[in-house]
């Protein structure tokens, strides 16, 4: 049996994403990674934060699907970490019951501080461990922000800013309604004032972004087909190239969107969303470039399982 191959599993609010690997070095070997989104957060805000009967199966239904096709690597030891919308919600009992016995092992429930740590520990895998970075993690529900100075010393807000409520809030049409985006901005520019002022991270430091939907927008600016995080890592956004994408994106129709290779089926709705997001955190903390990352939550709950800092499973 391999006692050095684990998996982990990123329970999002809108994505689940899988990874396995063995121990390698100081670090790890990646066998095998996937993902699937099934929106678990869908309505939810609208709902006092409980969690749609439908989106609860789909989402067990994904980690099953996702479950199977790392069943060559079997057998492991697996570290499942539900994040916002799971914690948020106020029938997260029924869900990790349910979890508990379709699938046979329980959800690992993390805050926010927790989420925003790992993170930062997987991104350095491709930025580097020494850099003074502000990362910021958008996700489905939430969305994170660590700034690591140059002392080392490191720093974390957490926001509810996630894109599965921003685009049931203020998106609402397709193809974009300019008064609707309007409105979005107008929302996000004092929240995220309120987040610079907090963290006022000291410069020069470099803007990183990581998951779904920073990488999504990577793809699609530089035409990586298919996807592929080799070829995303350390790729450099800038303002303009961004801001360009919004007006492309916004004149096309669900349809146009799903059509484009470059553009993960399932991110459709999100994505505008997700941009006015980048673009506001780019102009509040006042710099026109980021650096992606694809490596984040998952990658550092790996190292976190490999150093026995997480329970795990046997499966």
């Amino acid at each position: 049996m391999p006692q050095d191959r684990f998996a982990v599993m990123d329970i999002g609010s809108n994505t689940i994403r899988i990874l396995v690997a063995e121990k390698s070095g100081g670090g790890f070997k990646t066998l095998h990674s996937g993902q699937v989104i099934t929106r678990l957060a869908e309505k939810a805000h609208d709902n006092d934060w409980t969690l749609l009967n439908g989106a609860m199966e789909r989402t067990v239904d994904g980690i099953a699907t996702l479950l199977d096709g790392a069943a060559p690597y079997k057998p492991f030891r697996i570290c499942a970490a539900a994040t916002h919308a799971v914690r948020q919600a106020a029938n997260k009992e029924a869900f990790l019951a349910l979890v508990q016995k379709r699938l046979g092992f329980g959800l690992h429930v993390i805050p926010w501080e927790t989420e925003a740590a790992l993170s930062l520990r997987g991104a350095a895998l491709v930025v580097g461990a020494t850099t003074p970075v502000l990362l910021f993690d958008i996700g489905g529900g939430s969305t994170e922000y660590i700034c690591r100075g140059a002392d080392g010393r490191i720093h974390a807000e957490g926001t509810a800013l996630g894109v599965v409520r921003l685009t049931e809030t203020y998106i609402k049409h397709v193809p974009l309604v300019m008064g609707e985006y309007a409105k979005l901005e107008a929302y996000l520019q004092p929240e995220l004032r309120a987040v610079a002022e907090k963290l006022d991270p000291a410069r020069p430091f470099t803007l990183v972004g990581t998951a779904g939907t920073v990488t999504s927008i990577a793809a699609i600016v530089h035409n990586v087909v298919p996807f592929d995080p080799e070829r995303i890592n350390n790729r450099v956004l800038l303002r303009g190239a961004v801001a360009e994408l919004l007006r492309t994106l916004g004149a096309m129709t669900i349809g146009q969107r799903g059509a484009m290779e470059s553009l993960q089926q399932g991110r459709e709705d999100l994505i505008i969303a997700g941009i006015g997001l980048t673009l506001a955190t780019m102009d509040v903390f006042g710099v026109d470039r980021l650096t992606v990352s694809d490596a984040g939550i998952r990658e550092g709950l790996m190292l976190a399982a490999m150093e026995g800092e997480v329970p795990v499973e046997q499966v």
